[in-house]
């Protein structure tokens, strides 16, 4: 009901009562009609004779409500008024629980009733005396001539006044009227536990505040409201313009952080005027830890109906157009052909159905009228069995035509069957668009290996590897690191990482977009969409792994067998682009050790120059040999008819 009447101002709901009020009778009209549509558009109907209107009083969960505000009710008050002296405890009980139900409108209820209170205590020994009768009578009477409680008013002034005693504390909200009066809204009280007893008082008093803030917390949430104590410093602390003091004891400056949520004024008063909440604090209703907050029920739970029997299908039957034409029909006779679509179920099996006590029955099945399925169904899903044992529980005790549907729709919608089950089948594959450049899309993620950290970085493109060693992976380090790459490959068009911290911080988001890099980010949980970063990190903690078991014996550095691993790694054939990560990066093949095996181009080269020269210098005369003072002929170019001058050397 308060689902269907919910965003409804001036409407409430308990169970199915429902209570409309308005300032005006226009205004409680239309909401009376804004009502009753929303009822009719939700399939809800209400009996007229349990229904009221444009009452001035009503009585409402144990109270009677009016312009004035909150009364107890004559029923109530007539039950305890004549109600006889307890004899025993359990009887004191019931009395005491009674007459707490209207505490709320006895501000010093408990003071009265300390002789009956007495006699609840542990290994008291149970003694009806003359006291006792006489708080027992005036609590009587004091409840007859209560007064009222008012309204709470969005629209008037608030004050809360709260007290301590040695043993409990109290507190009474209030409105100001215009004439300076307070008129209470709501008393308020409870007993100290035994540790919050041995508090200090200026402890004790400001544990009232809280209490009486914490209860009337809906009231004075979002509003302001004035604080009124008897205790003088807490004005200095628990002020709204005060800070939070730091030398006070740590429960103290968690009251005023409490508080600070808060719009208020904190005044003082002194004890004698203090009289509305002191009294609460003197003796207030006994305090227990399993007493809850108020709060709102959305749900109730509820015995369902009585078991459906052969004679409430029987009679369903005889009800329904459509079973009772088909009960006919297997009493008297079938025709021989039937154009009827609905009938078309029951006539396929005409031969099979038979009648026993006024039921239909499909071999030893109950052909079930449709004013039970949806029972029989939740009866059948007792314990939130599966599609299929629901099913084979049903065939052998009830059919209906589409049974098997209904079965599998009522499965698929039940929240506590879907909640366990296994993992669904994954969903397909989407690989990432290949870049078509190197260094276009990089992927990064950080891999920990031994209490040691390394950022992985993997182009998209060529599936080239680096793996630089860190002992941070904070935002910081991340950009510094990228700043080295990029100062060597270049800025990449875009970055993929998953949500850590590091990479989805302000500093980082700045530094890629001040660089002009696109950052796409996989989903939480999701470290698939991420694969290749993913799969880098598994591929370089197996090759460590590996290596550090293997170089156990040789005692050689994390930083060597890093080099070693990448050395390796980048003149490897690539599974999905069946060449090197070099030859794709760097556009040439890294040399290694095992091109040692192969031929050497050069060698070849410098072998057939050798056979050149020699065959180029063996058809030529020796190589002439002149010393110092030899006289020789030099080519002159410097004359045109003159080709040689002679000279010395």
């Amino acid at each position: 009901m308060d689902q269907i009447l919910q965003g409804i101002d001036h409407v409430v709901c308990f169970l199915d009562d429902i209570l409309i009020t308005g300032s005006t009778v226009e205004k409680h009209l239309a909401l009376l009609d804004k009502v009753l549509s929303k009822l009719k558009a939700s399939g809800v109907r209400v009996k007229l004779s349990k229904c009221h209107f444009l009452q001035e009083s009503v009585e409402y969960l144990g109270y009677r409500i009016d312009a004035q505000g909150l009364h107890p009710t004559e029923t109530k008050l007539t039950a305890i008024v004549n109600a006889p002296s307890p004899s025993n405890v359990s009887e004191l009980r019931s009395f005491l629980g009674l007459l707490n139900y209207y505490g709320r409108f006895l501000p010093n209820l408990s003071t009265l009733l300390q002789p009956l209170h007495e006699l609840l205590q542990k290994d008291t020994k149970w003694a009806w005396s003359a006291e006792c009768e006489k708080a027992f009578q005036d609590a009587k009477q004091r409840l007859t001539n209560s007064k009222w409680l008012a309204h709470y008013d969005p629209s008037k002034p608030l004050r809360l006044a709260c007290d301590a005693s040695p043993y409990e504390v109290g507190a009474v909200i209030s409105h100001i009227l215009p004439n300076g009066e307070e008129h209470p809204i709501a008393f308020a009280s409870r007993t100290l536990t035994q540790t919050e007893r041995n508090y200090a008082q200026i402890e004790r008093e400001a544990l009232s505040i809280i209490f009486g803030v914490k209860k009337f917390h809906k009231y004075l949430y979002g509003r302001k409201f004035s604080l009124v104590t008897d205790h003088k410093p807490l004005l200095a602390i628990l002020g709204p313009k005060s800070a939070i003091p730091t030398l006070a004891a740590l429960r103290m400056q968690r009251w005023a952080l409490l508080l600070l949520a808060y719009d208020y004024d904190i005044v003082y008063r002194r004890s004698q005027d203090h009289g509305n909440a002191d009294a609460l604090s003197r003796l207030p209703c006994p305090y227990t830890t399993d007493v809850h907050d108020e709060s709102v029920i959305f749900q109730v739970s509820f015995a369902e109906e009585l078991p459906i029997s052969c004679k409430d299908i029987a009679a369903a039957t005889s009800r329904d157009p459509l079973l009772a034409k088909v009960w006919d029909f297997t009493s008297k006779g079938w025709p021989n052909y039937s154009s009827d679509k609905i009938l078309k179920p029951y006539f396929e099996k005409r031969d099979e159905l038979s009648i026993d006590q006024g039921c239909l029955l499909w071999g030893i099945r109950v052909v079930i009228p449709p004013k039970y399925r949806q029972r029989l169904l939740h009866e059948l899903h007792e314990g939130h069995p599966g599609v299929n044992r629901m099913k084979a529980r049903a065939r052998g005790y009830l059919w209906w035509p589409g049974l098997d549907q209904d079965i599998e729709i009522f499965v698929s919608q039940c929240t506590a069957y879907a909640s366990v089950q296994n993992q669904p089948p994954t969903a397909p594959l989407h690989p990432w668009t290949w870049a078509t450049s190197p260094w276009e899309r990089i992927h990064i993620d950080y891999a920990e290996i031994n209490q040691q950290t390394f950022l992985v970085v993997i182009d998209s493109y060529s599936k080239w590897l680096e793996v630089l060693p860190t002992k941070t992976s904070t935002s910081e380090k991340t950009i510094t690191l990228l700043r080295n790459l990029f100062a060597s490959y270049g800025l990449p068009k875009e970055l993929v990482s998953d949500n850590g911290p590091q990479f989805t911080s302000q500093e980082f988001q700045y530094f890629l977009k001040q660089n002009g890099i696109r950052h796409k980010l996989t989903p939480p949980y999701h470290p698939a969409s991420n694969g290749a970063a993913e799969r880098a990190v598994q591929t370089f903690k197996k090759a460590w792994m590996k290596h550090s078991v293997a170089s156990e014996s040789a005692r050689t550095t994390g930083e060597l067998r890093l080099c070693r691993f990448l050395f390796n790694y980048r003149n490897t054939p690539h599974s999905v682009t069946e060449s090197t990560p070099a030859e794709l990066f760097l556009k040439r093949h890294l040399r290694s050790r095992l091109d040692l095996l192969k031929p050497s181009l050069a060698d070849t080269v410098e072998k057939h120059q050798k056979q050149q020269v020699k065959a180029h210098n063996s058809s030529r005369q020796r190589i002439r040999n002149f010393y110092p003072g030899d006289k020789v002929l030099v080519r002159d170019f410097r004359h045109s008819g003159r080709l040689w001058s002679p000279g010395n050397v």
